[in-house]
């Protein structure tokens, strides 16, 4: 099983990551697959009963994965625009419960979005502010 992120035109009978513009972190090796067959050594495996988290932060455009309610990391950068929730299934049977947040997640992600909002205002608090006298404040804001 694979769980990730695809552009439009992904060639869906094929798990996420292992075409062009598809990105995906595959349970049966624990890999992270970036437009490549080729996956890199990223979290653990994953199985029956597992709860994997797909999260994507727009901001820097990144993506991570959780697996039962813990951080695995960030497994993707420079992510382009538009991609779609991928879900790739390979053996007979398997089942996926899909969550976009009509439940709570077992992630906490509120906890996780406050982090970052802290982080944001400090960098703008302690952002150096030169004194260009009265009239020069447009341009130090607009930088």
């Amino acid at each position: 099983m694979g769980i990730g992120l695809s552009a439009h035109g992904v060639n869906v009978n094929r798990l996420p990551g292992w075409d062009k513009h598809s990105y995906g972190y595959h349970g049966d090796d624990g890999h992270s697959f970036c437009s490549s067959g080729t996956g890199q050594p990223y979290g653990p495996t994953f199985t029956t009963g597992d709860v994997i988290g797909c999260g994507v932060n727009l901001v820097n455009n990144t993506a991570f994965y959780t697996k039962n309610g813990h951080h695995l990391g960030i497994a993707f950068t420079d992510l382009p625009p538009n991609l779609y929730p991928t879900v790739g299934l390979q053996t007979p049977g398997e089942v996926v419960d899909a969550n976009f947040g009509q439940e709570p997640f077992v992630f906490d992600i509120d906890d996780m979005l406050n982090e970052l909002r802290v982080k944001t205002r400090l960098q703008i608090i302690n952002y150096p502010t030169p004194d260009h006298g009265q009239g020069q404040w447009q341009a130090v804001l607009h930088k």
